[in-house]
């Protein structure tokens, strides 16, 4: 009797929670994904970066969880990182140097709660040409963009490849992408540091071609994209928004690595781009929400030894990383996580 009682209240359990939903279910399954009791406002910054456009989707994924996203859009990373400083917005993703140069002007406020992946940067040569080793640059002349990502990968890769950096033929390019491909094809550079759309233009558009060498590779930089980051103050007093938050965000990034044409139809249609140059800019992009703090801490070194910042706040890095949130919304340990890698 007691036994068919007890079955009896577990159907009617069951029944009740499929009948309000599969929010219902995963709630009940999951505190982590239960909708917040009062509602949140975020203010979200964002950039049309190929490896960022994912986040086209975290509005939709965190309404779930009772969070009211608002996107703030900016044209470079300094100018987020600049306003998530400042806190007039909560979250965003820039590049893994930004929270080191923010530390270096004396920020404190932002703290980066997970990765994006590897890959978006790029080298891309004229077509028909190669450059098949990193001794072959000491003839060529290369456009690079002095602070950005790209150029710290591939700073980073000359010096490990043997090269002085001060004795290559360098070219800063001024501006946005497009001018690098401008200088290429006018023969002005035999090389551009960039990052993605612009490479995938050049393809496409049949002047370009990737060369052999890769610095997504360098040891002390590696291939990291960017990351994503919180303001303090917000992070602070709604730790479980943020909760959800990288929930939706590991869900946003699950689902985009799954479909990668709807990926693509996000990017092309947010940045006004032919869907042919919106999947070759994804198509070596690889999405991974895993957080290599250790490389984190070699940009920062590399910055300071390199004039970047004027300090060395590698020691300081680790207080403006947190893998909880990430831990959680995964299932694995910071170590999994790359807190040394």
């Amino acid at each position: 009797m007691t036994r068919n009682f007890c079955v009896a209240v577990c159907r009617l359990f069951i029944a009740v929670a499929l009948a309000a939903g599969p929010t219902a279910v995963l709630s009940q399954a999951d505190p982590l994904r239960a909708p917040l009791p009062a509602p949140v406002k975020v203010k979200q910054g964002m950039l049309n970066v190929p490896a960022l456009s994912p986040l086209w989707l975290l509005p939709e994924y965190a309404k779930k969880y009772n969070i009211d996203i608002e996107m703030v859009m900016f044209q470079r990373f300094a100018d987020a990182r600049t306003a998530l400083a400042s806190g007039d917005i909560q979250l965003t993703a820039f590049g893994p140097q930004d929270i080191s140069l923010g530390l270096g002007q004396g920020a404190k406020t932002m703290v980066g709660v997970a990765g994006v992946g590897s890959g978006n940067d790029c080298l891309v040569v004229r077509k028909g040409e190669d450059i098949a080793d990193w001794k072959a640059l000491g003839t060529k002349t290369v456009g690079v963009g002095a602070g950005s990502i790209s150029w710290l990968k591939f700073a980073a890769s000359v010096q490990e490849n043997g090269l002085e950096y001060g004795k290559l033929k360098i070219v800063n390019i001024v501006g946005g992408g497009g001018n690098y491909l401008k200088a290429l094809q006018a023969k002005e550079i035999d090389m551009a540091v960039v990052w993605q759309p612009f490479c995938a233009q050049a393809i496409v558009e049949g002047f370009g071609v990737y060369p052999t060498i890769d610095h997504n590779r360098s040891k002390a930089v590696g291939g990291l994209i960017s990351v994503l980051a919180v303001n303090r103050g917000f992070m602070e007093k709604n730790r479980d928004a943020v909760q959800r938050l990288v929930v939706a965000y590991v869900d946003v990034l699950n689902y985009s690595r799954a479909n990668p044409d709807r990926w693509a139809k996000i990017y092309a249609e947010k940045a006004g781009l032919p869907e042919p140059v919106a999947a070759e800019s994804i198509r070596i992009t690889r999405l991974d929400a895993m957080l290599p703090l250790a490389s984190i801490k070699r940009i920062s070194k590399f910055l300071s030894d390199n004039g970047v910042i004027t300090r060395d706040v590698s020691g300081e890095v680790d207080a403006h990383y947190t893998y909880e949130f990430l831990s959680k919304a995964t299932g694995r340990s910071a170590m999994e996580l790359g807190q040394n890698q």
